[in-house]
């Protein structure tokens, strides 16, 4: 048929055919001629689009990034999907406003400069150059092509030149800089009075009532996890070459084939005479060494010499033997030694940390091809090893085709591929145990895919060799654990939540005493402790972070009395504080204050940039459609 219509679209007929399909083409672009253009847009910047798709790859990069850097301690159930998407989406309407300011500052980045700084990334370099196929794998794990790279790169850059105009404009004075190194370096005399929480906790249980009330009142407190059993398919190299059987004349095949890897280590027998060296007699004790070794030479018996002269105690009275020893067992010098000899062979004198030694190799064993009886147990190690890694990749690609070919069910992979399904007990976001305590199981478990629609996992890596497909089998929402399943943590917390209250009565007691008048020693008794820590900066560990912090919030004290304040600290204690004296700062003479007038000069315009950036926010017009988080 298309040869038909090419022998018949001739003249103008043709050219009108032509001119009809290139029109929208031309008007639309041929993704909107197709049906692919158009994208969803998910905010406007001053006009400028930011779409769904480039939300999507920012917001999944950012989650991905999190992830690895938090490792272990990543939590899926504890990070809120919306949220982040909103920090994505308002970081990319900041890059957007930063990028249209710089533009609109004529802020250029040639490709010249772009390029010296991509060259300069570690990550593209190997042996301090830049490395192409470092550059190209590096954008490939990113899902970025080197055009698009590159245009962010200067992106970047334009933007840097904009920030660093803006921070670099600010600067400090030297009434600044002095204020500064005054209030930070000030030190305070602090004495605290402590009202323990565990002092005034009683026995006496809380009424019924107040924990009815308590237990309705915080219903999301004592909720039961929401939580999932699954059962799983998992291929392991290690569990595949745990199951690798094999005969002795594989093995000796191998073996063969990797003789290398199992040669049998070089050993020596020998023996020797050590004359020591006390300090300051080098020369001494090598003159006695070398009238030893001519006594050898001479034919006199080596035993015997090594049983009168050697200064080795755990050899001497066996005529020097050291019997048999293989490589790192002796210093490098003795072992270089050794192995330039013949049996039978003895050295010239050899100095160690030890002094100086006569050596008489006795005999060698080893340094050849080994037996397979000699080394069974490793060959056999290696064979399951290696036969494992290649069944992992061989099933590896299978097992993931059959999870998407066979969304609803594993035993397409039970069956292909000859695994066994296995079943976990019930799992809650964070996390199962062994091969299912991993970020990435728990993110599945309870992704929309598998919770929701009921779907096989994709196949998960969990690490070198090793993934796992997962469903759901079970699936339990929160719900409220019963009262008296509760009771004891609430009569606890009611509890200390009234002892709460009674240490902070009396320290407020304390404290309105201590302003009529009345000394601190006087009140002592009534506190649990009186603690007198001294002169204290901001930054000290003598005293608990709330008390540092109130204390150097309070006036100055007057000349005759200290300044009052208290403070609660995290575990609930009341302390009630007295600043007796201040002590300014001053700067340190040796390093001076220009440092400090560069950090301060840095945090000014930092604050300065941020307030730049704000207004920018203002003056745009910013539309972000109603299905995604507002920006801020």
């Amino acid at each position: 048929m298309l040869q038909t219509i090419r022998e018949r679209a001739q003249g103008w007929i043709a050219w009108v055919i032509v001119i009809l399909i290139t029109i929208p083409f031309a008007l639309w672009g041929i993704q909107e001629y197709l049906g692919v253009g158009g994208e969803t847009v998910a905010a406007k910047v001053n006009g400028a689009d930011i779409t769904e798709r480039e939300l999507d790859t920012n917001f999944q990069r950012f989650r991905t990034q999190l992830r690895e850097r938090l490792g272990a301690s990543y939590k899926a159930g504890l990070i809120d999907d919306r949220l982040l998407r909103q920090q994505v989406l308002n970081s990319m309407v900041r890059a957007e406003l930063l990028m249209q300011a710089a533009i609109a500052q004529n802020m250029q980045a040639p490709d010249a400069m772009v390029q010296q700084a991509i060259a300069a990334i570690p990550a593209f370099q190997k042996a301090g150059r830049f490395d192409y196929p470092s550059y190209e794998q590096g954008l490939r794990l990113q899902g970025l092509s080197p055009d698009i790279f590159f245009q962010r790169m200067r992106g970047n850059m334009v933007v840097d030149q904009l920030g660093n105009a803006i921070r670099e404009s600010e600067f400090s004075t030297g009434r600044e800089v002095d204020a500064f190194v005054r209030l930070r370096s000030q030190r305070r005399d602090i004495g605290y009075l402590l009202f323990s929480v565990d002092a005034s906790l009683t026995d006496e249980k809380p009424a019924e009532a107040a924990v009815k009330e308590h237990y309705e009142g915080h219903r999301d407190a004592f909720m039961t996890p929401e939580r999932v059993k699954l059962e799983y398919v998992e291929l392991s190299a290690e569990e595949l070459a745990a199951q690798v059987k094999a005969d002795d004349q594989v093995l000796t095949a191998y073996l063969e084939g990797h003789a290398d890897d199992f040669r049998l280590p070089e050993e020596y027998h020998a023996r020797h005479i050590l004359v020591t060296v006390k300090e300051g007699k080098e020369e001494e004790a090598r003159a006695k060494a070398e009238k030893l070794l001519a006594r050898v030479r001479g034919g006199e018996d080596f035993v015997q010499i090594a049983k009168k002269e050697s200064e080795d105690p755990g050899s001497a009275e066996k005529g020097g033997d050291l019997g048999f020893f293989g490589a790192s067992v002796m210093e490098q010098a003795f072992e270089k030694s050794v192995a330039g000899l013949k049996p039978g062979e003895t050295s010239e004198l050899v100095r160690t940390l030890f002094g100086f030694h006569i050596i008489q190799l006795l005999e060698k064993r080893g340094g050849g091809k080994a037996d397979l009886a000699a080394v069974h147990d490793r060959v056999a190690a290696a064979y399951a090893k290696e036969e494992g890694q290649k069944l992992f990749y061989e099933k590896a690609e299978r097992m993931a085709d059959l999870a998407y070919e066979n969304p609803t069910s594993l035993e397409p992979i039970v069956k292909g591929l000859g695994l066994p399904l296995k079943q976990s007990e019930w799992i809650t976001r964070t996390g199962g145990e062994g091969s299912l305590n991993s970020p990435k199981v728990v993110n599945a478990a309870f992704s929309g895919e598998v919770l929701g629609q009921g779907n096989n996992s994709e196949a998960i890596e969990l690490g070198q060799e090793h993934m796992l497909v997962l469903r759901a089998v079970n699936h339990e929402n929160p719900a409220p654990r019963p009262l008296e399943e509760v009771r004891k943590e609430i009569e606890e917390a009611l509890r200390r939540e009234r002892a709460v209250k009674l240490a902070a009565g009396k320290g407020q007691k304390a404290l309105e005493r201590l302003k009529s008048g009345e000394a601190v020693d006087a009140l002592a008794g009534e506190a649990s402790k009186l603690e007198k820590p001294g002169l204290l900066d901001r930054f000290a560990q003598e005293a608990p972070p709330p008390v540092i912090r109130e204390a150097f919030r309070l006036p100055r004290p007057a000349q005759d009395k200290p300044s009052l304040g208290s403070a609660r600290l995290e575990n609930g204690d009341f302390a009630v504080i007295l600043v007796g004296a201040v002590q300014d700062g001053v700067a340190d003479p040796k390093t001076g204050t220009d440092k400090i007038g560069a950090e301060l000069a840095a945090g000014l315009g930092e604050r300065y940039f941020e307030n730049y950036v704000g207004a920018l926010k203002e003056r745009a017009k910013i539309e972000i459609t109603p299905s995604n988080p507002k920006s801020e």
